[in-house]
């Protein structure tokens, strides 16, 4: 109704601007006067409509918004035009007495008048503007509710893992040796057990490991932020140390299989799956993606401690349940959906200008939403964010469910196909439309975790069979079921989840490969190395198991 009654409001104030002139015109002496004032009746308005019918017709046809105002604005521009050639002509014609009718007009009148609309229009803009912004205190808080509902639980200190990894991460960060580049840690379980560099870092951080395995051993992480106000600026140290000290776990847990302590390295590669999930807890997307890729670390680590395992340590590969379960971003789609909401809020209320938004974008994304100062963001509010935000909430709630459902990979990729060529076809919202493609793109790395760890179980099995038997298996369909009791499926594969391939595998140089072909479908001869450069074309997944020393066998 609002926006019925601006759109009448606007037409009203051009009909009385016409009426004004003509009024006027009616009264000119001169007839060069008279033709110039029936001119600005009539031109005036619709040359001030027709930047707002561009601007419309480009959001609607060229940035393909959902939101529609092309039809309303073009509506008043006809209307103004129609109606300005009316009021002109009947401004114009001639009384009995041979003067123009306009001549009995009151032109202060008109002009008043004239103002007075222009006044109620822009005052039901404020109305709108405020009402966009009367939403913003519910957003913060069902945002707060989202967070607060997906949060691990408080426990105190003595059983939560976050105070001790900070003063781990303490540790590492004081250490400018360690955060060098060309030093081993960035390599994690890659680096060279046998250099002197590896040692020493392991050396000067021994009561960092003992901290990290204290922590990796607590049931629950939660580090103390403040989460009733969830932002996208907030500030999150912890998300990179925390990688890096995974990548430290697993240096300690490399080179202490090396040394003949494989029990140790097994605990630490379960530890470095512990801590993953630790980062995942947090109701966060970069913080659940954090989780999957500390999770990859453990399983390239386990890769690498399995060779050294002999039959001395079957007991011990038994027990450990090194694989474990990958992480899930669930909670992080939730919190995710409550980080956009208090984004829009801010936007809504205009704590945050959308300028201002733009510089913590992608510069892609930036060029893509260029918005004209605060007139832009004004008009933004009353007439594109509520659909936006719409949008937002559908797009989000889709989301979270594929993410909760277990899906086969064809039929969640052709769904986010789906949505962004919707998304090009026809976007809820310019921030929404900035935000849905890169989130459908998140489910799936959740594939990715999935295919690595059924190839792990299968490199374990693998093992437990070479622990048995001297003789590490050289496919699948060798390792006996005994060990392994299913062939593991490539999520890869298939149009639903019980028409799955299984996972390739190949021996090649006494070493045992087992990979899922990968987003494309397509078998490239296995994943490339840990630590070696990429092949392009190669999208493989999966682990490598190399040849067990003669000691081991």
């Amino acid at each position: 109704m609002g926006y019925a009654l601006f759109f009448l409001a606007v037409v009203a104030a051009c009909l009385l601007w016409s009426a004004a002139f003509t009024a006027g015109a009616a009264r000119a002496q001169r007839a060069w006067l008279r033709r110039l004032l029936l001119g600005v009746a009539v031109v005036v308005p619709i040359a001030a409509l027709s930047p707002w019918v561009i601007a419309t017709w480009l959001l609607a046809f060229r940035l393909a918004i959902d939101t529609n105002w092309f039809g309303p604005t073009v509506s008043c521009a006809v209307a103004a035009l129609v109606g300005g050639i009316w009021i002109v002509a009947a401004g114009m014609s001639r009384r009995p007495d041979g003067t123009p009718a306009a001549a009995a007009w009151p032109v202060i009148g008109l002009a008043g008048l004239f103002v007075i609309a222009k006044m109620v229009a822009f005052g039901i803009l404020l109305i709108l503007d405020n009402a966009v912004a009367a939403q913003a205190p519910y957003m913060r808080l069902e945002a707060a509710s989202l967070i607060q509902a997906h949060l691990p639980p408080a426990v105190p200190d003595a059983e939560n893992a976050a105070p001790l990894y900070r003063e781990a991460f303490t540790r590492l960060d004081t250490d400018a040796a360690a955060q060098a580049s060309t030093g081993p840690l960035p390599r994690g379980p890659a680096a060279d057990v046998t250099a002197e560099a590896t040692r020493e870092l392991l050396r000067r951080h021994a009561a960092t490991l003992d901290l990290l395995r204290a922590a990796a051993d607590r049931d629950t992480c939660r580090f103390d932020r403040d989460w009733t106000r969830p932002s996208f600026d907030m500030i999150l140290p912890e998300i990179q140390a925390m990688r890096s000290a995974a990548r430290l776990l697993a240096i300690a847990a490399v080179c202490a299989a090396a040394d003949g302590d494989v029990p140790a390295a097994l605990q630490d590669v379960a530890r470095i799956t512990r801590m993953g999930h630790h980062a995942a807890s947090e109701p966060l997307l970069i913080s659940g993606l954090v989780g999957l890729a500390i999770d990859g670390v453990g399983l390239d680590t386990l890769a690498r401690v399995l060779p050294a395992c002999t039959p001395d340590h079957a007991a011990a590969l038994a027990a450990a349940d090194p694989v474990g379960s990958p992480p899930t971003l669930v909670r992080s789609m939730f919190g995710e959906e409550a980080f956009g909401l208090a984004t829009f809020a801010d936007v809504a209320d205009a704590r945050l200008g959308l300028t201002s938004l733009q510089q913590v974008m992608h510069a892609e994304a930036a060029q893509r939403g260029r918005f004209v100062g605060r007139p832009g963001e004004f008009l933004y509010r009353v007439f594109l964010l509520p659909a936006d935000i719409d949008g937002y909430r559908r797009f989000m709630h889709r989301q979270q469910q594929s993410v909760a459902q277990s899906r086969p990979f064809a039929a969640v990729r052709q769904e986010n196909t789906a949505d962004e060529e919707d998304i090009e076809r026809r976007r809820p919202g310019l921030l929404s439309a900035l935000i849905m493609p890169a989130l459908g793109q998140v489910r799936l790395q959740a594939f990715k975790a999935e295919a690595r760890h059924a190839a792990a179980a299968a490199l374990v099995a693998a093992t437990r069979q070479r622990l048995a038997s001297g003789q590490l298996p050289e496919t699948l369909e060798a390792i006996d079921r005994e060990w392994l009791a299913a062939m593991p499926a490539d999520p890869y594969t298939g149009t639903t989840l019980t028409d799955r391939q299984p996972l390739r595998a190949r021996s090649a140089d006494g070493a045992l490969m087992v990979w899922s072909v990968g987003p494309d479908g397509e078998d490239d001869g296995g994943p490339v190395p840990v630590g070696a450069d990429a092949v392009e074309g190669n999208d493989d997944i999966g682990l490598r198991l190399e040849s067990a020393p003669a000691a081991a066998r």
